[in-house]
């Protein structure tokens, strides 16, 4: 039970964050060239944040990765997977479509060095966020529900 309520309150302080972080990144003017790069920069801080809180569901949750080389894919599809008597799934289909997306623009921020942030693109991005955070929000409320459950 104890690890249950040590799980709950990295929860509640990592969702504040990503709460945060999410009206960062709707709220940013992505005409202005200079504040692309602070989109980038939030976007990323996000799901490395998102990816905090599922590694901390899995560990919680003796649900290991093996594949260390496809660490970041592997535990998205893991949390999108129920385990049954132990958990529940945690991401819904479109959240895990959300984050695979915001996973994957990380990845290429990380990894290019000369490249241009187009608005246009960016935009499809931050529209993502605006259509897809209440989804998110609600699939890991309801996970954060059933661990409030075990806790007692």
């Amino acid at each position: 039970m104890e690890k249950y309520a040590i799980l709950l309150g990295y929860f509640d302080k990592q969702w504040l964050l990503l709460k945060k972080l999410n009206i960062q990144i709707i709220s940013v003017d992505l005409s202005s060239y200079e504040l692309r790069y602070v989109f980038a920069l939030k976007v990323q801080q996000f799901y490395t944040a998102t990816e905090d809180l599922m590694k901390q569901i899995a560990k919680g949750f003796e649900n290991h990765i093996q594949d260390l080389s496809a660490f970041h894919k592997e535990l998205l599809i893991r949390l999108n997977t129920e385990v049954p008597q132990i958990r529940p799934q945690v991401l819904s289909t479109n959240s895990f479509l959300f984050l695979d997306k915001v996973r994957a623009f990380r990845h290429f921020i990380r990894h290019a060095y000369d490249c241009e942030l187009l608005e246009k693109e960016l935009t499809t991005i931050q529209n993502q966020f605006k259509s897809h955070f209440e989804v998110l929000e609600k699939d890991f409320m309801q996970f954060r529900l059933f661990v409030e459950d075990l806790s007692r």
